[in-house]
């Protein structure tokens, strides 16, 4: 019978540990897509800021301190709420004013580190109805890529919504 040396028993043993260690890293990873892939998917582009953010438990109830985050075997939502300051597309119903951004909930999140994405202005490429993200990652643009954005649109056939479909203003 095959014997192991008690180093090859210890690396062997490392290599276990590291497989399992790397298990929740890759159900918290993304495929990464580019600009091209997400604008068709989005069903709203819009600019706006982030006024607040927040974490919601299944029910909807809101957490504070240290039950405030997000991640594998949670039930929670971070979410961020924005003011729509402009409609770049829309696809569907009309925009509302403010909107409530639920995040993917497999991103670790604490609410306490995401406090400094308050104020940020960009583009946001959502999904028409529900307002999620069109995709977990990448969602959120930053605004010197409205042309590109804007020419996207226009190649695709679709028009630009120049902010006329704010409704709440």
């Amino acid at each position: 019978m095959f014997q192991m040396s008690r180093g090859m028993a210890l690396l062997r043993a490392l290599i276990c540990l590291s497989l399992l260690a790397a298990g929740p890293v890759a159900a918290t990873s993304v495929v990464p897509k580019s600009l091209e892939e997400l604008v068709p998917e989005a069903g709203e582009i819009v600019v706006a800021t982030i006024d607040a953010v927040d974490v919601v438990d299944a029910e909807g109830r809101a957490l504070h301190g240290e039950r405030a985050r997000t991640g594998p075997g949670l039930d929670n939502r971070m979410r961020f709420h924005l003011r729509v300051e402009e409609v770049i597309h829309p696809r569907g119903s009309p925009v509302p004013a403010t909107l409530v951004v639920p995040l993917w909930s497999m991103w670790h999140y604490d609410l306490e580190s995401m406090q400094d994405v308050l104020g940020r202005r960009g583009i946001f490429l959502l999904k028409a109805g529900t307002h999620e993200p069109v995709y977990p990652a990448h969602f959120q643009r930053p605004l010197d890529e409205r042309e590109a954005i804007e020419a996207m649109l226009a190649e695709g056939g679709s028009e630009a919504g120049g902010g006329v479909h704010v409704h709440g203003e």
